[in-house]
C-alpha cells in the first residue's frame, strides 16, 4: 500500500527542533528505520552478485528552478536502480534454466504473473508483453566480461598484403544444403563460416531428415539418406536465425507433419502474422503456443493437400517467399506460385541453385512453376563468397595501401553488385580473375556513395549501411564535402553515434572532422557494424568496442585476420606454436616384473 501521504502528513505535524536536536534526531531515526533494510538489501545483493552501477553525480542546471533539477537527478537515480533490478532478476532467472533454457510451465507462470500485474502499466496490453520478452532475453555480462572491459582496435599502420580464401556465403550455403537434405543426395560445400546461424541450421535439416555434418575447417557435407520424413511429429529447434525457420516451414508444408518449432529469444520478437494467415491456403494451420504472441513458438500442422495455383501475398516476408520457390519441387503436387508485386532479393539465388540440381524453372511474368523432375547436386556446388565480409577486407588497403585478394567467386546478387559500386566509388581499383577478387590501393580521393547508391543500400541491403558510414567518415577526413542521405530516426541515431567514434560530426547539414574522441566503448549492434568500427579505428586509432563476440554470427576469423595485418593469418599464431611444440606420443612397453604384455590393438580399436 503506497503510504507517501501520510508521511507527508506526519512530515507537517512535526515539530522543529533546536540545530542540535534536529541533527541527533535524524540521524537516530534513520539508524533505527533504515539500518535493517539496507544491511537485507546488501546480503541479497551479494548472493545475486551485484554489479556496480554508478550513479552520475552530474545534476544539470536550468532556468526553472530547483524542483525541475531534483526531479531529474531523482529520474536518474531511479534509472539506475532499475537497472540493478533487471541485471538481479537476468542473474535468477540463470539459475532457473537448464540447458541453457527454461521450463515451459516456469515460463507460463512467469508471464502469466507479469499480465496480471502489468496491466496497470499502460492500456496497450503489446507493450507489457513486449518488456517482458526483452527481460527475458536479457543476458548480463560474466565477470570476465566485465574485466576484460574492452577490445582496443590499433591496427598496424604498413600497407596490407592480403591473400586468403574468402568466406562462402552462408544464405547460399543452406540453400544447397536445404536441397541436397531433401533429396537425400551427397555434396559438400567448402569455406563456410561455421556460425551459429549454420549449425542450428544443419541440425534443423537433419531432424526432418538431411543427412548433414561440419568439419572444423568450414566444410559441410551431405551423406545423402532418404530425404524428407513424412508424417513428422516432432519438436524442431531452430536457433535465432528467421531464414532456418523459413526453410523448415517451406519444405514441411508440401507433406502430412505436425511440428512444434522453438527458438532462441530473438525469434520471440518474428512477427509470423502473415504466416498465419496465408499458411491455410496450402493446408497447413499455424498455431502460437502463447496466446498474444506472434514469434516463436508456433505448432504448425500440415495436411500434405497443396493446390494447384497459389497467389502470395504482399505482406509475406521476402526470404520466405524465396524459401518456398526452393521448396517447391519437393512437394507431393505441382504448384504454380503468383509471387508479390516486391520481387524477393534471394530469387535469383534461389533459381540459380535450382537450375543447378538440373531443374526447369518455368517463369511467365510474376508467376513461376518448378517442373518436377530427377535432382542431381553437384558434388561441389560454386558458391558465392559472402559480400558483405568480402567487400570489408577489400576496403582495408584504402587506409594503408596495398593490395587484397580474396580466393572464391564473386556473386552476380544485388549485395555483391552494390558492394562493387561501393569500393569503385570509394577510389579502389577493383579486378576479377577466374576464382579470385583483387582491390589495390587508391587511385584518387576517397569519395562518399552517391544519393542513388544510399538509396539502394537501405532498401534492398541496409546490412551494407555500416561500410557505407565509414567511407563517408574517410571521405570526411580528407575534406570532402558530405552530406547525411535521408534515414529513419533509428538510423540516424546509430549512424551520428558511429560518426562522432570515429571523430566526425555533422555541422550545417555537413559532415566535418573533430579533434574530440566519445569517451568509453561502443557496443557494435551487429557484426556488420563491428566490422565497420575496426576500419573506423584506421581514422582514430585505439577505439574500444565492447562486444567483439558479435563477430561469431558472421565471420568468426576476422578477428585473426585483422591482428595479423599487414600479411594475415587465418589461424592464430599461438595454436600453431602450441601444435608445433607438442611432442609426440611415447609408447612404453613394460618388461621385467610385469612380464610379456599382450600384443597391442589395432589403431582405432583402443577404447
Amino acid at each position: 500500500m503506497d503510504n507517501r501521504g501520510e508521511d507527508r502528513k506526519d512530515f507537517a505535524r512535526r515539530s522543529f527542533r533546536k540545530d542540535g536536536e534536529r541533527g541527533e534526531g535524524r540521524r537516530q531515526e534513520r539508524s533505527e528505520h533504515f539500518r535493517p533494510r539496507r544491511e537485507q538489501r546488501g546480503d541479497d545483493e551479494r548472493r545475486e552478485g551485484r554489479r556496480d552501477f554508478k550513479k552520475d553525480g552530474f545534476r544539470p542546471r536550468t532556468d526553472r528552478g530547483f524542483s525541475k533539477n531534483r526531479d531529474l537527478g531523482a529520474l536518474m537515480d531511479l534509472d539506475n536502480d532499475i537497472l540493478h533490478l533487471v541485471v538481479r532478476r537476468a542473474q535468477m532467472l540463470a539459475r532457473l534454466r537448464s540447458g541453457g533454457r527454461l521450463a515451459p510451465e516456469t515460463e507460463k507462470t512467469l508471464r502469466t504473473a507479469w499480465e496480471n500485474k502489468a496491466a496497470r502499466l499502460a492500456r496497450d496490453n503489446r507493450l507489457s508483453r513486449d518488456l517482458f520478452m526483452l527481460l527475458q532475453s536479457i543476458e548480463p555480462m560474466t565477470r570476465m566480461e566485465e574485466e576484460q572491459g574492452y577490445y582496443n582496435l590499433s591496427p598496424n599502420g604498413e600497407e596490407v598484403d592480403i591473400r586468403i580464401p574468402a568466406p562462402s556465403d552462408t544464405v547460399a550455403a543452406r540453400c544447397w544444403l536445404a536441397v541436397a537434405a531433401a533429396s537425400g543426395k551427397e555434396t559438400r560445400i567448402r569455406r563456410v563460416p561455421l556460425t551459429d546461424a549454420v549449425v542450428s541450421g544443419v541440425k534443423a535439416l537433419n531432424q526432418i531428415g538431411g543427412q548433414l555434418w561440419w568439419e572444423e575447417n568450414g566444410d559441410v557435407q551431405s551423406r545423402g539418406g532418404k530425404g524428407l520424413v513424412r508424417n513428422m511429429d516432432k519438436v524442431i529447434h531452430i536457433g535465432d536465425d528467421a531464414f532456418n525457420l523459413w526453410l523448415v516451414i517451406a519444405l514441411c508444408i508440401g507433406m502430412p507433419a505436425r511440428l512444434k518449432l522453438t527458438g532462441d529469444s530473438s525469434l520471440r520478437f518474428l512477427d509470423i502474422a502473415p504466416l498465419r494467415h496465408f499458411l491455410p491456403q496450402l493446408g497447413v494451420r499455424l498455431t502460437n503456443v502463447i496466446p498474444s504472441q506472434d514469434g516463436l513458438p508456433v505448432r504448425m500442422e500440415c495436411s500434405g493437400l497443396m493446390p494447384r495455383e497459389v497467389r502470395l501475398a504482399d505482406d509475406l516476408p521476402e526470404d520466405f517467399v524465396a524459401a518456398l520457390v526452393l521448396a517447391s519441387p519437393f512437394w507431393e503436387t505441382s504448384c504454380r506460385l503468383t509471387l508479390p508485386e516486391r520481387e524477393p532479393r534471394l530469387l535469383p539465388l534461389v533459381l540459380d541453385v535450382l537450375s543447378g540440381c538440373g531443374m526447369n524453372v518455368s517463369r511467365n511474368g510474376r508467376e513461376i512453376v518448378v517442373e518436377r523432375g530427377e535432382i542431381v547436386v553437384p558434388a561441389e556446388p560454386v558458391v558465392p563468397m559472402d559480400a558483405c565480409v568480402a567487400a570489408t577486407v577489400l576496403m582495408l588497403p584504402g587506409f594503408n595501401g596495398g593490395h587484397a585478394v580474396l580466393e572464391g567467386v564473386w556473386g552476380g546478387n544485388t549485395t555483391s553488385a552494390l558492394a562493387e559500386k561501393i569500393l569503385r566509388g570509394a577510389g579502389l581499383n577493383v579486378k576479377y580473375g577466374s576464382h579470385e577478387v583483387e582491390c589495390t590501393g587508391k587511385e584518387r580521393e576517397t569519395s562518399a556513395p552517391a544519393p542513388e547508391i544510399m538509396q539502394a543500400v537501405l532498401e534492398r541491403c541496409p546490412e551494407l549501411l555500416p561500410l557505407c558510414t565509414v567511407i563517408m567518415a574517410a571521405a570526411a577526413h580528407e575534406g570532402a564535402k558530405v552530406t547525411l542521405p535521408e534515414l529513419s530516426e533509428e538510423e540516424r541515431h546509430l549512424v551520428t553515434a558511429f560518426l562522432a567514434r570515429c571523430g566526425v560530426e555533422e555541422k550545417d547539414n555537413v559532415l566535418a572532422p573533430v579533434e574530440e574522441t566519445v569517451p568509453g566503448s561502443w557496443v557494435a549492434p551487429s557484426a556488420q557494424w563491428a566490422m565497420a568500427y575496426a576500419l573506423g579505428a584506421f581514422l582514430k586509432p585505439n577505439l574500444h568496442l565492447s562486444n567483439p563476440g558479435v563477430m561469431t554470427g558472421l565471420f568468426p576469423a576476422f578477428w585473426n585476420i585483422y591482428n595479423t595485418l599487414p600479411r594475415p593469418e587465418l589461424k592464430r599464431k599461438a595454436e600453431q606454436e602450441t601444435e608445433d611444440a607438442k611432442p609426440a606420443r611415447r609408447r612404453v612397453i613394460a618388461h621385467g616384473v610385469y612380464g610379456e604384455l599382450p600384443p597391442e590393438p589395432a589403431t582405432g580399436d583402443d577404447f
